[in-house]
């Protein structure tokens, strides 16, 4: 209930799109962020992402950097997150921070690389 209440009161909606939970190690896997305005108009927010490891965090995604963007936010064409073979059957949470009007959400989503 707490968690519905807390989306309820956020100035914003972010959604990740992710094509699979189980990705192929150095293989492209290719996600979306989309941040929209409670009506669905896209607004400017600021972006980085992790990985975690029984919620601990354990690597950063482009080592650490911030993208900031306007609606929809998607890696360059060849510059998709790759899984290293060493990540090969452990379980982690992809983990999106995004950042707009103030506040910031955590869009977490598990992958374990095959």
């Amino acid at each position: 209930m707490l968690e519905l209440l807390v989306a309820l009161t956020l100035p914003f909606k972010a959604i990740l799109h992710a094509p699979t939970h189980t990705p192929h190690v150095n293989t492209p896997w290719p996600i979306s962020i989309r941040v929209t305005d409670r009506t669905g108009h896209p607004i400017r927010a600021r972006l980085t992402m992790r990985l975690l490891l029984g919620g601990v965090p354990v690597g950063k995604v482009d080592n650490g950097r911030v993208y900031t963007f306007t609606g929809t936010w998607r890696e360059r064409k060849g510059e998709e997150i790759t899984f290293p073979a060493e990540g090969r059957g452990h379980r982690l949470t992809f983990e999106a921070l995004v950042t707009a009007r103030g506040r910031t959400v955590k869009l977490n989503y598990w992958v374990q690389p095959r």
